[in-house]
């Protein structure tokens, strides 16, 4: 009995050899010049604890994994708004820098290819506000070639939503970082790839067991980090596997699914947020009324279009956007899991879905 099923977390085969070889051990090398650490939230966690508590600024539409780390160490934290392109809006922003006057760590991402702010915006803040440290997310778009020229203080990126790793952040830093107390911890690792293995095994056997345990799991296993305040760094055996990875293939594949995906939704008017291929790909984004039947229904036919942003009601006020975006978006999975016919099938069921 073999269960097809799209998105949600990946699932793993163990690489039993590999697993010998690194069980237990962390990495110190580097990945494409990035420290590697156990997640996109223990690189903010570094970062956050560079500074004495300070202000920190971070668009609306954030998750809670962006803002736990800075909670963690003492950082008050301010929100800013978004406009209808998922641009900055630059004059909002500036009325927070304004109002303090102690370092200002400004955290800024796109989203799904859509450009938060342009090089000249972050010179012009640069040139005129000495206390902004200059954070970007990259996760959105990390498998692509940065094309900013503005180089800011840090760059962080999760890895492990690109493949099936159990862990794995990156961490680009200008200068040193000056405190390199990384925890050592490998359990956040092992049971997330307890879980993915689990979920290979149930696509196999169909044991509904199987299911509910490696779903508790997936639930549970990020209180590990979001309980520990010392950032960890990357598994040995998720970076190895990181390392051996073809990242031009994911690249081929992840385009050619959501260029797929994207026209499908296109032809039926349904509205994106990723518009073309080849400028994120993490999912193909869109929105829709009726968001959580909608999703429920997919589920219910094997496609898990995920909810990035559950949002606190102090980001909806500030930022309508936002809201917008936090009640009515769904991802669907374009990964390089899948072929053209699984976008073909997703694409059309998220459309009869919708039309229903």
């Amino acid at each position: 009995m073999k269960i097809k099923e799209y998105g949600y977390e990946y699932d793993a085969t163990l690489d039993q050899y590999l697993w010998e070889q690194t069980r237990g051990n962390v990495t110190q090398s580097q990945l494409w010049g990035g420290i590697c650490l156990r997640s996109g939230r223990d690189a903010l966690k570094t970062i956050a604890r560079e500074y004495e508590p300070a202000v920190v600024l971070m668009p609306a539409l954030s998750c809670d994994s962006m803002v736990l780390p800075f909670q963690m160490y003492g950082h008050q934290i301010y929100y800013y708004r978004l406009d209808k392109s998922y641009s900055i809006d630059v004059q909002f922003l500036e009325e927070l820098i304004n109002n303090n006057k102690k370092t200002i760590l400004f955290l800024y991402m796109d989203y799904f290819g859509n450009s938060a702010i342009t090089d000249d915006e972050l010179i012009e803040l640069k040139t005129s506000y000495h206390n902004l440290i200059f954070i970007e997310d990259k996760t959105h778009s990390m498998i692509w070639e940065r094309t900013n020229q503005f180089k800011p203080d840090y760059i962080v990126a999760s890895l492990r939503k690109w493949i099936n790793i159990p862990d794995g952040g990156l961490l680009w830093a200008k200068n040193l970082v000056s405190n390199t107390d990384f925890s050592e911890d490998t359990s956040f690792c092992e049971l997330r790839l307890k879980a993915q293995c689990m979920r290979n095994k149930y696509f196999l056997t169909g044991d509904e067991n199987l299911k509910l345990e490696y779903r508790r799991i997936f639930s549970q296993v990020s209180n590990i980090m979001d309980s520990d305040r010392v950032p960890s760094r990357m598994s040995s055996y998720a970076f190895e596997i990181a390392r051996r990875t073809d990242w031009n293939i994911l690249r081929e594949h992840r385009r050619r699914n959501s260029r797929e995906l994207i026209n499908i939704l296109t032809e039926a008017s349904i509205k994106l947020i990723q518009k073309k291929e080849g400028v994120s790909d993490l999912y193909v984004a869109f929105v829709v009324d009726d968001r959580e039947y909608k999703q429920k229904k997919l589920s219910s036919r094997g496609i898990f279009n995920t909810i990035i942003w559950p949002l606190k009601e102090k980001q909806k006020s500030v930022c309508p956007v936002s809201r917008f975006v936090g009640e009515h978006m769904l991802a669907a999975p374009c990964d390089q899991r899948y072929c053209v016919e699984d976008m073909k099938y997703i694409g059309n069921e998220i459309v009869r879905v919708i039309n229903e």
